[in-house]
């Protein structure tokens, strides 16, 4: 009894699984200049956050990268859109809420370079103190978060 349920219910299982996993839209060449802008943009934001302090990071330039990728309507549009979705929080000016936004943008940035193979040299890192990701160019942890620990972090491959 037992098994003939099971031998009914897998195939049911296998088709919802099946179902579910939803086709990556292919990313097209106009997209990949726009893609290296993002990561530009966002190497710039690490940047500045490396040589300043207690200062909330300026997103505007990056937002507007992001537009351009999502208007090219593209294998990386739903990504583009859910990066600037949470980026808008970054603007606040409060310190805390602008890291929390930028970590979370950092997050799926990280995600969308790994599953399209689109590093570029750059990496995600995650700071366990802070409890922040943040992608950056080369393998040497500089954590923008933490001006006294600078050298906290672990990259995450």
């Amino acid at each position: 009894m037992k098994r003939s349920a099971i031998l009914l219910l897998l195939p049911a299982f296998i088709t919802i699984l099946y179902c579910g996993k939803k086709e990556l839209k292919p990313i097209t060449e106009s997209e990949k200049p726009l893609f290296e802008k993002v990561l530009s943009e966002n190497d710039k934001i690490v940047q500045v956050l490396l040589t300043t302090e207690n200062i909330s990071p300026n997103v505007t330039e990056l937002i507007s990268s992001l537009n351009s990728l999502e208007s090219a309507k593209g294998g990386l549009e739903t990504s583009a859109s859910e990066m600037k979705t949470v980026l808008e929080e970054a603007k606040s000016s409060d310190i805390k809420v602008s890291f929390e936004a930028y970590s979370k943008f950092s997050e799926i940035l990280a995600e969308t370079m790994k599953v399209r193979s689109l590093q570029s040299g750059r990496n995600r890192f995650y700071c366990p103190m802070v409890k922040k990701t943040w992608v950056y160019s080369g393998m040497r942890i500089f954590n923008p978060y933490a001006p006294d620990m600078r050298d906290c972090g672990d990259l995450i491959p």
